[in-house]
Order: structure tokens, then sequence, then C-alpha cells
């Protein structure tokens, strides 16, 4: 199977959509070494907490806007791409319903720099915040994908994150500049999502939303909107749930370091989304073939960085930084360097095979049952070791998520 992927005209289109996503990622990776260290040293490690918890609720926001159609309503489009009117009534349905997703969570924003004072100390950063929001909401990410047009997305968003770096640089100058951090990153979204989404418009026609399909849209995406959700609870709650246990410095050190980790784990985003649209329209067996020859090369990669942070930890992070506070918690970050392997593997289940199979019950599983479990952990163990256990928690919640997602997977009888 491997080979006939490789070797016939639809493979073409794999690797083209591929390396579009690749240079998404690699801007998503390099961009952030030449920002990071230049906002740390310059807003300082408390401010920059402050930017990422604001930040964190941001994406909590955007995977509720989001709804799961990121997996369904791409699988769905990859599937009609040929039928026009079909496509585009699918288009106005999922854009309706992420519209008023998106009132209701401008609407939790507003309650709470309203109602809970330390979120209405620092306002006008989660205010700004929500910029990220809007602009992932309006940017049809998911439909680019399903038609495979990935290099649209390449260009629009690289270039919002050139812009967004350039700006960073020429008016980010002291610490009290720190809410323009919010500002520019908000508006490169905004501005990406605009553009994204007059262009989709070409591809479509105006179709006035079906409420019966929206309803059937909306019962078949809600466990992937509970996966999606119960993962922010470990990719992003982490900062959130260390910055109101031990303040803004403490969550800025470890968001340093979790950035890069991230950036590092999310290589294997790019691959598994170019694929997607492929295996989305193979067998069962086809599937779980194809899964099992990628299990053993995407291990000794994800491997390979987990060694490579570990050794280089330290050196590597007075390189980017330059900064005592986070060269002292350099363990941290090869505590977090398992992050690498583990994600890498259960990403291969719960972000390519099972959503391709159409398996979302599964996947919801898994993932809510890693979410739990990171958040009851971090709450009890970050409360009585801080930032260390923190960073074990998010390993661990990891290689959870992989071992139940492995153990649904032999379940299945195919």
């Amino acid at each position: 199977m491997l080979k006939s992927l490789l070797n016939n005209e639809k493979s073409r289109t794999v690797a083209g959509n591929y390396i579009a996503l690749l240079l998404i990622q690699g801007a998503n990776i390099i961009l952030p070494l030449l920002t990071l260290p230049y906002l740390i040293r310059t807003i300082g490690t408390e401010r920059f907490g402050l930017v990422m918890i604001a930040q964190a609720i941001g994406v909590f926001l955007t995977i509720i806007v989001d709804f799961g159609f990121n997996i369904s309503a791409t699988r769905e489009v990859s599937l009609l791409r040929n039928d026009k009117e079909k496509l585009s009534q699918l288009y106005w349905n999922v854009f309706y319903i992420k519209s008023i997703l998106l009132l209701i969570t401008f609407l939790v924003v507003v309650v709470l720099i309203t109602t809970i004072s330390r979120f209405k100390a620092e306002a006008f950063v989660y205010i700004l915040s929500f910029g990220m929001v809007l602009g992932q909401a309006i940017f049809p990410t998911w439909f680019f994908q399903g038609i495979e047009k990935m290099k649209v997305i390449t260009f629009i968003n690289v270039l919002a994150k050139i812009l967004f770096t350039i700006a960073v640089f020429l008016f980010i100058l002291n610490p009290s500049d720190y809410e323009l951090v919010p500002l520019f990153n908000g508006g490169g979204f905004i501005i990406s999502g605009i553009i994204g989404l007059i262009y989709s418009l070409k591809f479509v026609n105006f179709k006035k939303p079906d409420y019966n399909q929206i309803k059937s849209l909306t019962k078949d995406t809600s466990s992937l909107f509970v996966s999606n959700f119960a993962t922010s609870l470990y990719t992003s709650g982490n900062t959130f749930i260390l910055g109101m246990l031990g303040g803004d410095a403490i969550a800025g050190i470890y968001s340093s370091m979790e950035k890069l980790v991230l950036a590092l784990k999310n290589v294997f985003v790019p691959l598994y989304q170019a694929i997607f649209p492929w295996l989305a329209t193979k067998g069962p067996k086809e599937m779980r073939s194809f899964i099992k020859k990628m299990t053993l090369p995407i291990g000794l990669i994800g491997l390979i960085i987990t060694i490579t942070i570990v050794c280089i930890a330290k050196p590597l992070l007075h390189f980017i930084y330059d900064d005592p506070k986070i060269d002292n918690y350099s363990y941290i970050f090869q505590i977090l360097a398992l992050i690498a392997l583990f994600s890498a593997l259960n990403m291969l289940l719960v972000s390519l095979y099972y959503p391709a199979a159409k398996y979302y019950n599964k996947r919801m599983y898994a993932l809510v049952a890693g979410g739990l479990f990171n958040l009851c952990m971090a709450l009890i163990i970050g409360y009585y070791y801080g930032i260390t256990g923190i960073a074990i928690v998010a390993v661990c919640s990891e290689l959870f998520i992989l071992i139940v997602a492995k153990y649904l997977f032999n379940k299945i009888n195919v």
C-alpha cells in the first residue's frame, strides 16, 4: 500500500498538500523561535505568562467554535467536492453553526472580564486575545483541506505569521507594550481569516441554511467537539491551571518550554492532515494496514526528537531565551520531551485513523479519558509539586491516551 501511495497521481496531490502543510508548521516552529525569546526578554516572564494564559483561554474558545468541523466537515467536503450544490449547502450550514458559536464564546469572554477580578484587571488583553478565535472561525481551513487546496492555506497563514513577527520586533519595545502581543496575534488571524473566507467563496454558491441538515450535522459532530475540548484540557489547560495555582511568572516559564515541545510535536500534524482525505476514501482493512505500517517509522522519528531534546535541553534553552529563570528549569524541558514520542503515536490513531474511519465515538473515549485524567492530576499534583508536577502530568496524559487509543484499536474487528 505504501508503494502504491507513492506511485500514482493521487499520491502527488497528497505529497503536495503535505509539503504545503509542512511549510505552515515550519513557520509555526521557526517564527516563534524568533519571537518567543524576544518577547520574554522585552516584556518579562510574568507578562508573557499573562499573555499565554489569555491565549490558552482563546484556544478553549476556538475549539468550541470549531466544534469538530476540522474533522467531520473536512471528511464530508472530500466526499462532496465534485457536487457543487451539495458542497455549497454543507459550506453554509457549517458557517451558520460557527457564527452562532462565535457569538456565544464572545459572551463568555464578556462574562469573565466583568465578573471575575483576575480577568477584569487585564480585560483588554483577554478581549484582544479573542481576535484569534474570530480569525480561526472565519478561515475555512476544513474546506480547503477537504478540496485539497492546501497551497492556499499555506500562503495566507505563512504571510500572516511573517507580518505578526515583523510587527513584534518593530512595535514591542518595552514591558508596557505587552498588550500589543494579543493585538498583533489576533489581527494576523483576522486578516488571514478574511482573505481565506473571500477566496473560498469562488468554490461555492450561496445557499440558505438547511436547519434539518444543521441538526443532523451538529449531532454527528458532537462527539468530535467533546473529543477536541477534552484535548484542550491537556494541551492548553496546563498553562492556565499553573497560572491559577502559581501565578503568571511560573506560567510564563512553563509556556516558554511547552511552546517549543508542541511545535516539535506538531511536525506530524501536516503529514496526518495531508493523508486524511486520501485515507478517508479507503476500505476498513486498507486503513488498518496503512496505520500499522506507519507505526514504526513514526515512533522512531518521535524517539529521535525526544532523545535530542533531552541531550541538548539546557544549552538549547539558554541559546534561545538567555534567561536565568528559564535555564534553572531546563529539567522541565527534558520531561516534556517525552511528549514528542507519545503524542506522535497517539495522534496516528486519534487524529488520523479514527476520524478517517469515522470512529468518532472511539476517538472521543480516548481523548475524554486523557483530558479528564490530565485535569484531575494537574489540579492535585500541580497544587503540591507545581511546575514539575504539571510537566509530569502532561507527559503521562499523552501516554494514557496512547494506551487507551491502542486498546480500542485492537478491539475493532474488520
